[in-house]
């Protein structure tokens, strides 16, 4: 009788604490999505050699070259960001380089590019160079 009632104790105590574990999804708060949105407003930091030129498109024209530039490049998209004016992209290359790439209007019609590669060694620069290059063909 004894191991009968300990058995359904112990299911008991057993129901209780996976009950207790178990937390219901918590829906976003306000709060919480202006931060995820102002998240999404502000680029990474990147520091490291970078390079900046200018190109004869609208901002809403060069992310589409940008990303073939990086994928070619070897370098991984992470995360996309930006208002309607400027833009910002950031990946990770193959050696585990942080790259960015901000996208900013000069003037209608008229774009600056400002390419950011992590570190300060050779491979940066070679990258940085890589990058610059195929993002300029790509973009004229």
């Amino acid at each position: 009788m004894r191991t009968k009632s300990n058995g359904i104790m112990g299911a008991i105590l057993l129901v209780c604490l996976a009950g207790t574990g178990c937390e219901p999804k918590q829906e976003p708060t306000p709060l919480s999505e202006e931060m995820e949105r102002q998240m999404r407003l502000e680029a990474p930091v990147v520091g490291g050699p970078s390079a900046e030129f200018s190109v004869p498109r609208a901002p809403a024209d060069i992310p589409a070259a940008v990303e073939a530039a990086l994928k070619d490049s070897g370098v991984n998209l992470v995360q996309t960001g930006g208002s309607e004016a400027n833009r910002w992209l950031f990946g990770k290359s193959l050696a585990d380089r942080r790259v960015l790439v901000q996208i900013l209007p000069v003037y209608p019609g008229r774009s600056t590019v400002k390419v950011t590669v992590e570190g300060g060694d050779a491979l940066a620069r070679d990258l940085l160079k890589n990058l610059s290059d195929g993002i300029s063909k790509r973009v004229r």
